[in-house]
């Protein structure tokens, strides 16, 4: 009788894996809201330790001095490895990022998860370290960070008056207003929201200290609606615009065109600054409550996602000319709800596979990540360098 015998030609062993640490005091928080402290690391993928298996976005304020400058966080957790096992963590290059905390030469806690804290010195890419029993002992695993420095970009509030058709809102039997209701404290706090999401990718949304409530928009099809679909988009974006910054337009609806009952249907809408260089701008309907709706749309006008072929809308949907707006659905899964540039702005619980309802921003929350690695396969990567090339772009004279 033939003995049979199983053979492991070989095993991926994971001593450590860093994550996002929503919680500035408990390590073992795994959700939270969105923090400009507490990026999230690109950990798509694999690659060699030496590398560094994720990338970290930390963002740097260079108008602050070093030592008020806020700590950044990221977790880091034993996945093959004792609790007993000595670690250390050191960076390897003090003049762009500092460790402070655990304090330098202190190892780290005898747990299986650990909250490392770290200061932007200046703006660069280089390692965190994890090294076994000793400051100095063998490196066992590495984290990239990269500090991104501020780009302010210029953003101008507008909430115009809509004329058209009345629009009866179904809800309560009256037209649809004019004009929005929002308040300026409440489109602050909607830009506040973005800038957190931002933060860690060097982006900052510097809003005009007075909203334009004095434009006027006569002859669309229906009042308070602008239809995203049509020239109302370019028309609505010519009034009052100042050139070569974020112009923000908040409205009371707007229109999708697809839809038998349009109302509510349509968060937001943005084109892109790259391919729209005359007309793009961003929309924002009353019933958006969310701030990542803005960080997301403002992503479109940033010009991600940075697909070279023009075949993806949004990381999970692909353009269709038989479905115009968002497109066809072609992924949705926990790293796509993880990255900002996710299609929809929330999901609807999964009763068969619930760990999907929560990818670290609480319940039926998508993230705020922007891709910063470049997977060969996936053709809507580099959205960090992307974002950034834009922003910098924004404000200067045309050129070649």
């Amino acid at each position: 009788m033939a003995i049979t015998k199983l053979v492991h030609k070989w095993e991926r062993v994971t001593p450590v894996v860093f994550a996002r640490a929503p919680d500035a005091a408990n390590p073992s928080v795994s959700s939270g809201t969105y923090d400009p402290l507490a990026p999230e690391p690109d950990n798509r993928g694999f690659v060699p330790h030496s590398s560094g298996s994720a990338v970290l976005p930390i963002g740097l304020d260079e108008a602050v001095a070093l030592a008020a400058r806020p700590e950044s966080r990221v977790r880091l957790i034993r996945v093959d490895m004792e609790t007993a096992g000595t670690l250390f963590v050191t960076s390897a290059n003090p003049a762009v990022l500092a460790v402070t905390s655990p304090a330098s030469g202190s190892a780290l806690p005898s747990t299986q998860e650990m909250l490392i804290k770290l200061r932007p010195v200046a703006s660069g890419t280089t390692h965190l370290e994890v090294r076994f029993g000793s400051a100095s002992g063998p490196i066992i695993h590495r984290l990239q960070v990269v500090v991104n420095p501020l780009i302010d970009v210029r953003t101008v509030g507008h909430v115009p008056t809509i004329n058209g058709a009345p629009f009866i809102d179904p809800a309560t039997g009256a037209p649809f207003a004019a004009t929005s209701n929002r308040s300026d404290a409440s489109i602050r706090a909607l830009i506040a929201t973005a800038n957190v999401i931002y933060f860690p990718y060097g982006i900052r949304f510097v809003l005009d200290a007075v909203i334009d409530r004095a434009g006027v928009l006569n002859g669309f099809k229906n009042q308070g609606m602008v239809d995203d679909l049509s020239n109302e988009f370019n028309r609505a974006t010519a009034l009052n615009r100042v050139a070569n910054v974020v112009n923000a337009y908040f409205v009371p609806q707007i229109a999708d065109g697809t839809a038998a009952n349009p109302i509510n249907r349509t968060a937001g809408v943005a084109t892109s600054a790259i391919t729209d260089s005359v007309s793009f701008g961003l929309f924002v309907a009353d019933f958006t409550t969310s701030g990542q709706v803005i960080a997301h749309e403002s992503g479109h006008l940033l010009n991600v996602v940075n697909d070279p072929t023009n075949e993806f809308l949004h990381i999970n949907t692909k353009a269709d000319p038989a479905i115009p707006g968002t497109g066809r659905v072609v992924r949705d899964d926990i790293v796509s709800r993880r990255r900002l540039m996710y299609a929809f702005t929330n999901f609807l619980p999964d009763p068969n596979r619930a760990y999907r309802d929560d990818v670290g921003y609480t319940p039926l929350t998508p993230g705020g990540m922007l891709s910063i690695k470049q997977l060969d396969n996936d053709k809507t990567d580099l959205e960090m360098k992307e974002v950034r090339k834009t922003a910098g772009r924004l404000g200067r004279p045309p050129g070649p």
